[in-house]
């Protein structure tokens, strides 16, 4: 029966019992059992036997009532315990003789079942009632293997009153476990919905996010298309509708479950460029932290702008290590006018990604490159 952390009253619960049932099992143990044993030692066939039933009993109690104080499962030594529990049981029966066994020197039979209950109850209640009628059903046996079936009928109303004292605490376990599976699933079904709640509000940001994006770069033009305004004979309206188509195939590819995001992203800003007949390489070499989605964008916007405006042919490499990566770009494309403005230029943005262009005739070279830091 363990705590549900969700539901700390269930867990209090829970922990009173168990308090509850080491109480009762101590004060019988010491209350009635000892002042018994240490009354008449002449009566016993082997004291020898009794004191060690009784100081197995006492070491469990210790164990079990460490581990109960604490707030703590028992674990396997439980059942190291419960074999204790039984050697103690044997013990203080065969070591009185069997024309004594339902006099008032026979202490064992009214605690051996409350240590089942003490080492048994938190982990299955119907472990703990098995044990006590396994008990019950051995001590009748016992009885009449040693010829003293005349004390049955004594041993019944004996029974009736220990169990009388044990079965209501084995009732209430029962009755706390259900409301500790309840408390429990109560908890789950909780913690699924407000899993399920922040999942609708990301998605719902998300989206967001996605149509702000879109509002400023693919719905303009999508908007000039519609009403017939955009020239598509103009090479530069072209490369804008290429942008604009490359954005949203790698705003597609960011929602993807895989392993390396980055270069997936990167392979759907080359479709476009493929589709568009030109010839388009991509290499790789080492490996690299996954950026976050920001940097992700920056360090793949400027390949896909040049990629857009590509003739012929163009070179994609990826280039990695532990802290950083790279991502270059050489291409037959014209950017920004003619091949003699601006040949050479560096800008870094406000994701940290630096981006250096070179522009040599008709060929541009743009590389992208982010280190993460420590």
């Amino acid at each position: 029966m363990t705590e549900p952390t969700s539901y700390p009253m269930a867990g209090r619960l829970v922990r009173s019992l168990r308090l509850a049932t080491l109480a009762i099992t101590v004060s019988v143990l010491f209350g009635f059992a000892l002042p018994l044993m240490i009354g008449s030692p002449e009566t016993y066939r082997s004291l020898a036997h009794q004191v060690v039933a009784f100081t197995l009993l006492t070491a469990v109690a210790v164990v079990a009532g460490v581990q109960i104080l604490r707030d703590r499962p028992l674990g396997r030594p439980r059942w190291v315990m419960l074999a204790a529990v039984c050697v103690a049981a044997v013990l203080a029966t065969t070591g009185i003789p069997p024309a004594e066994l339902m006099s008032e020197e026979e202490w064992s039979y009214g605690v051996i079942g409350w240590f089942g209950l003490l080492v048994l109850m938190d982990h299955s209640t119907r472990a703990a009632a098995a044990f006590l009628g396994a008990h019950t059903v051995a001590s009748f046996g016992q009885l009449a293997l040693v010829g003293q079936q005349h004390e049955i009928a004594d041993l019944v109303v004996v029974t009736a009153v220990v169990l009388g004292g044990e079965l209501p605490v084995l009732a209430g376990a029962m009755a706390l476990r259900g409301l500790v599976d309840a408390a429990s699933a109560a908890a789950a079904d909780a913690e699924r919905v407000r899993t399920a709640e922040a999942i609708a509000e990301h998605l719902h940001a998300d989206r967001q996010v996605r149509y702000a994006d879109l509002a400023t770069t693919s719905v303009p033009l999508l908007a000039d298309l519609a009403a017939g305004s955009a020239d598509l004979t103009d090479e530069r309206v072209r490369a804008g509708y290429a942008v604009a188509a490359a954005r949203l195939r790698r705003l597609f590819a960011e929602h993807d479950e895989v392993s390396d995001p980055l270069l997936h992203e990167l392979r759907a800003c080359l479709d476009v460029a493929d589709r568009n007949g030109v010839a388009v390489y991509l290499g790789t070499l080492g490996t690299w932290p996954t950026p976050p989605l920001a940097v992700r964008r920056a360090l793949t916007e400027p390949a896909l702008r040049i990629l857009a405006a590509a003739a012929a042919q163009a070179r994609v490499t990826v280039l990695g290590s532990s802290t950083s990566v790279t991502v270059s770009v050489l291409a037959d494309a014209r950017i920004g006018g003619s091949a003699g403005d601006a040949p050479e230029a560096t800008a870094v943005d406000r994701s940290g990604v630096t981006v250096t262009r070179l522009v040599d005739g008709p060929k541009v070279w743009v590389e992208a490159t982010w280190r993460a830091r420590d």
